[in-house]
């Protein structure tokens, strides 16, 4: 006998876990669950009444991991075919839409309206002349009482890393030079470092990532 559990209305079985900013959990089951312990992070400053968006979305299953903890949430991706994808496998899910927008010149009605924002693994994709823009386009978001998870790969870990990040991305940070950026448009920047599932105060020169809560 077929479990329901396990397939769709049609009888075919569904596809569980895919993958999350380039990672496929066929391949890479532990990397891809320190993808999603990074919205987990995220996810414990959410409340069930914030409007968020989660910035630089991809295949959107850290959206949908989010959407369990706040009241909407709209993810947005350059990729055209990536949103289109992510509009057709998430209709059931209420409180998630998608939308294709560059944060580099953000959609105007998306403006002033989000309570918090998340962004796991985008901002180090841009250049370095572009760093500051994309800060002051994720300030630009927020809501005036509204606040910023964003996290990026260590630069001091970028000797140990795979050939897939040195070939996509194109500026890394310090953990100094990092706060420096946000705080430039933040009021208020709080780094830690991320090595693992660990998120911790302790001497970001050893960890492999970074986390930044920022306030305006």
């Amino acid at each position: 006998m077929k479990q329901n559990l396990f397939r769709n209305q049609d009888g075919s079985i569904r596809e569980i876990l895919d993958n999350i900013e380039g990672i496929s959990f066929k391949n890479s089951p532990l990397d891809f669950f320190i993808l999603l312990a990074r919205y987990k992070f995220a996810m414990r400053f959410l409340r069930k009444n914030h409007n968020v968006i989660d910035v630089g979305c991809g295949h959107g299953l850290g959206t949908i991991f989010l959407s369990k903890y706040c009241k909407s949430i709209t993810g947005i991706d350059l990729d055209k075919d990536l949103i289109s994808e992510n509009i057709n496998n998430n209709k059931k899910i209420r409180n998630i839409s998608f939308q294709e927008s560059n944060i580099l010149n953000p959609d105007k009605k998306l403006l002033n309206k989000f309570d918090a924002l998340v962004s796991m693994d985008v901002i180090e994709h841009f250049n370095s002349k572009d760093i500051t823009k994309v800060i002051r386009n994720y300030f630009k978001l927020l809501n005036k009482k509204g606040f910023a998870v964003i996290g990026t790969p260590n630069l001091n870990s970028r000797k140990y890393a795979s050939k897939r990040r040195l070939d996509t991305h194109e500026y890394e940070f310090t953990h100094d030079d990092f706060e420096k950026k946000l705080k430039k448009i933040f009021k208020n920047v709080f780094v830690f470092s991320m090595t693992d599932e660990v998120v911790s105060t302790s001497f970001p020169k050893m960890s492999w990532y970074l986390m930044a809560i920022c306030t305006k």
